[in-house]
């Protein structure tokens, strides 16, 4: 048994209550007030009087709600699912469909995005913010924070085991259903315990919390910050794209996001040298991390320590790391940061089309095996077994591996390098998108199987946008995306739409993504 994810922050809610905890939405909580808000969700969540709660949505962004709802979710030992407010809504019911929740935790944005459709599906156990007399109608059980926030007896958390379910987080298909990938205890341990060990957060400190709750950062800014009594601090939705401001007037210690936003900021001209002094450690991942932005941003932090973080869902949070310092370690002819060496217990490798294992310099796909691998896919277990083959390493022995689905190699130091994906799934201002995801919606929104989306212009190994084509004398693009609109997120809707006479195909009979893109070249 562990002791679960809510015990660190328990034990400081009982020994430092007046210790601030989450800066969110302009007021600050110290940990007595984030306990009794958290720990009151978790009492309704464990009361007497409904079946037993597994797995709680989180169907909120940016609030106390979001962030008291996680904490509340472990506290009472359950599975938590992220579900993002803004998400189309056939692709939240494909999600609740697919989780069969047993509770709900809301916010504002949350309570909006509960149409007819959405409630049908919801569990009957909701907590938001607020009573709403038309989710009587659907037997819908719905717990107001009045209640919550002021219940009387706070429970300690619920024992956990480590091979139990932490979180499901859900993310594109090929098929055009979002997959979920499941997270237990122990891999989210691992991960925090290294990350620990390396970066030593303390009480003093002061992390930023940027992403959705959707985006697997959520676990490190909320879970290091109060695993050692700090506290996270939650960035505005106006202030996302330029946190500048927010740095600084928050005085951050340390901060956690995706290399985009340092050109953002880098093309605003607001990271001019010394400006971010309070930050010790600044961490990137999700996308490659430039050399220039590297650059740019050690000229704005000078006080901080720059590493690049390497991980898929699958693999919890991050599973490799490069610091960037003296000897620079750069991925040559590409320009941007090598993604460095496993974390501590973890062991990487590069493998071929049919998963034997590469010599070092050998290109191939990057496979990764160590306790912070996931169970696999939420009730899919062929693709598990697919994603997650069993291999013996001529040097490690037999072991579960996750194949990432990323081309890389191992240079000579045994640095590895990412050179882009094995498949198409790319990553479009650091969010990953499969295209066939993208292709399968547009396929249905046209009626026609003679679509292709490619990723273009790309920069550093990320995708600045998509581009559709689509088999047809003309086509209506406003209406296009705007049937996109209802089924895909934004970032998904591809940019511009082009009729083409015929899809050019290769030697295999398939689309040729590269003729496509000469065309757009051309």
């Amino acid at each position: 048994m562990s002791s679960g994810l809510a015990q660190p922050f328990y034990t400081h809610y009982l020994n430092n209550p007046a210790r601030p905890a989450l800066f969110v939405e302009g007021q600050l909580y110290t940990y007595g007030e984030l306990g009794r808000l958290a720990g009151g969700m978790a009492s309704v969540l464990l009361a007497p009087g409904h079946d037993r709660v597994e797995r709680v949505g989180i169907l909120a962004s940016r609030s106390p709600e979001a962030m008291a709802g996680i904490l509340a979710a472990v506290w009472a030992g359950a599975t938590f699912v992220p579900l993002n407010p803004k998400y189309p809504e056939d692709r939240l019911l494909a999600i609740l469909k697919q989780s069969r929740l047993d509770a709900l935790i809301l916010d504002e944005g949350g309570m909006r995005a509960l149409t007819d459709r959405v409630l049908g599906l919801a569990p009957k156990l909701l907590l938001g913010p607020r009573l709403e007399e038309r989710f009587l109608a659907t037997g819908a059980r719905l717990i107001g924070r009045q209640t919550f926030a002021g219940a009387h007896a706070i429970p300690s958390p619920v024992q956990s085991a480590g091979d139990a379910i932490a979180y499901i987080l859900f993310t594109s298909g090929t098929t055009g259903v979002p997959k979920g990938v499941m997270v237990t205890n122990g891999n989210v341990s691992h991960f925090l315990q290294v990350s620990q060990s390396r970066y030593g957060i303390a009480p003093e400190d002061r992390l930023s919390q940027q992403s959705e709750i959707t985006f697997d950062h959520i676990v490190f800014d909320l879970f290091m910050a109060w695993g050692a009594g700090a506290s996270v601090h939650v960035v505005p939705e106006t202030m996302v794209m330029a946190p500048a401001e927010f740095i600084r007037r928050q005085e951050l210690t340390v901060w956690f996001g995706v290399p985009s936003g340092i050109a953002f900021l880098h093309s605003m001209r607001l990271l001019r040298p010394g400006y971010f002094p309070s930050l010790r450690l600044s961490l990137f991942a999700g996308e490659p991390l430039p050399k220039e932005s590297a650059d740019a941003w050690r000229t704005a932090a000078p006080n901080s320590r720059l590493d690049n973080l390497y991980g898929p869902t699958e693999v919890t949070v991050d599973c490799l790391w490069q610091p960037y310092t003296e000897p620079l370690a750069i991925t040559p002819n590409r320009g941007v940061v090598a993604i460095g060496s496993p974390y501590d217990g973890m062991r990487a490798a590069i493998v071929d089309a049919e998963n034997n294992f590469l010599r070092q310099g050998q290109t191939g796909e990057l496979a990764v095996c160590g306790p912070q691998v996931a169970a696999g896919y939420w009730d899919n277990p062929e693709l598990t077994a697919k994603r997650y083959p069993r291999l013996r390493h001529p040097e490690y022995g037999d072991g579960t591996w996750y194949l990432t689905g990323d081309l890389a190699y191992q240079d000579e130091s045994g640095i590895f390098h990412y050179l882009g994906r094995v498949d198409n799934q790319v990553k479009v201002l650091g969010q990953r998108v499969e295209l066939e995801d993208v292709e399968s919606h547009l396929r249905e929104v046209c009626q026609t199987d003679l679509v292709a989306v490619i990723a273009w212009p790309m920069l550093h190994g990320t995708a600045q946008g998509l581009i559709a084509f689509v088999v047809s004398a003309t086509v209506d693009q406003s209406q296009i995306k705007e049937l996109l609109r209802h089924r895909v997120l934004a970032y998904m809707i591809p940019r511009r739409i082009i009729p083409i006479e015929r899809m050019p195909l290769n030697l295999n009979g398939k689309v040729d993504r590269k003729a496509l893109a000469a065309m757009l070249e051309a």
